[in-house]
């Protein structure tokens, strides 16, 4: 039996594509046991705030509307690298393993894009999950004054039967907050545990996710500290380079790197076939300086696509080479003991935010 800051993790093939880290996560009318449980719900470092497909929530669940201070229903429009994530905000309480957040503003994803306002672009990507448990190392999807522009706004407020952008300041009761962080113990990081993928590959891959980091004695951190900076990025050197906009981000399915040495794989030029697979070291750089080693392998994709793998240390994707980030991906996350401390937080002497490997 897990304890209760733990839940199982999953890697694999939930609706498509490969290499996403899922959960199951329970949503509850507000104080009652009114309640459904959501499965393959992938958990994502690179964003912030529980975000559900609606056609995975149930319609018999009835979730009060998150409202500004003129009590006008809010929603929210996130923009993804590849996709936009638009849907009104709920309040509900969530259990992940056996913690709950209380009352805590979730988004549910429209299905129908009629829905879709002006100002925030439709998207025609089909999700691979049944929504995103963003739990990267901030407390909030946006950050300080957080500031709106009239050309790219993120949240709306429902006036006269049109959504319309709220522009200026933000209010914190209408942006998303991190989930793990409203948990009422083990709120200030999580860590990841997972087994090393077989060499080709597999179907899926189990391991952890564990809530807090240095709060039990089964979510103690390793020794190598990589402290981020405001904006959650840290410096990757690789073949003699600088990538001073590198990040960390389970929700991405590869590695994301700049070599043009490597061999490509013929008509997926953006994608690296290496056969046999082969192990490399980057460098990964805190902003206090502090250097840790990072070894990864990168495989032959076309083939790992065409053994319909699920879960695959070696998938990587080329950048740019005019690229500042080295990316990684689900990847990176693959035979090792994670631990990310979140911004503002603290494990022992470990400010957040930071990340800490073995």
């Amino acid at each position: 039996m897990l304890a209760a800051n733990v839940v199982s993790l999953k890697v694999h093939t939930p609706h498509g594509g490969f290499n996403r880290l899922t959960v199951s996560v329970t949503l509850c009318e507000p104080g009652t046991e009114r309640c459904a449980t959501i499965d393959d719900v992938m958990v994502d470092t690179g964003s912030t705030g529980l975000r559900l497909e609606a056609s995975a929530v149930p319609s018999s669940l009835d979730l009060p509307a998150v409202t500004g201070a003129d009590r006008k229903p809010l929603a929210e429009c996130l923009r993804f690298v590849h996709d936009n994530a638009w849907g009104p905000l709920h309040r509900a309480d969530v259990r992940i393993g056996g913690l709950t957040a209380k009352d805590l503003p979730v988004q549910v994803i429209a299905d129908d894009l009629g829905l879709w306002p002006a100002g925030c672009p439709t998207s025609t990507v089909k999700p691979t999950s049944n929504g995103t448990l963003g739990i990267g190392p901030h407390l909030f999807d946006c950050q300080g004054s957080c500031t709106q522009r009239e050309d790219s706004p993120g949240v709306f407020a429902l006036d006269g039967g049109a959504w319309l952008p709220l522009l200026g300041s933000v209010p914190v009761a209408a942006r998303l907050p991190n989930p793990v962080s409203r948990f009422p113990r083990h709120g200030n990081g999580v860590v990841f545990d997972l087994p090393i993928s077989p060499a080709d590959g597999a179907d899926e891959i189990r391991g952890m996710l564990t809530f807090g980091v240095g709060t039990a004695e089964n979510n103690q951190p390793g020794s190598h500290v990589v402290h981020l900076d405001a904006n959650g990025l840290l410096t990757t050197r690789y073949g003699g380079v600088d990538y001073p906009a590198s990040y960390i981000d389970s929700g991405t399915e590869t590695n994301i790197i700049a070599d043009e040495a490597l061999p490509r794989c013929a008509g997926m030029t953006w994608a690296f076939c290496v056969s046999p697979a082969q192990a490399l070291t980057a460098t990964m750089v805190g902003t206090d300086g502090a250097e840790v080693q990072a070894p990864f392998r990168i495989g032959d994709y076309r083939g790992a696509l065409d053994r319909h793998v699920g879960a695959w240390d070696a998938f990587a994707e080329a950048a740019p080479p005019s690229t500042r980030s080295f990316v990684w991906g689900a990847p990176f996350l693959l035979g090792r003991r994670v631990a990310l401390v979140f911004d503002g937080m603290a494990a022992g002497g470990i400010e957040g935010p930071s990340y800490v490997l073995p």
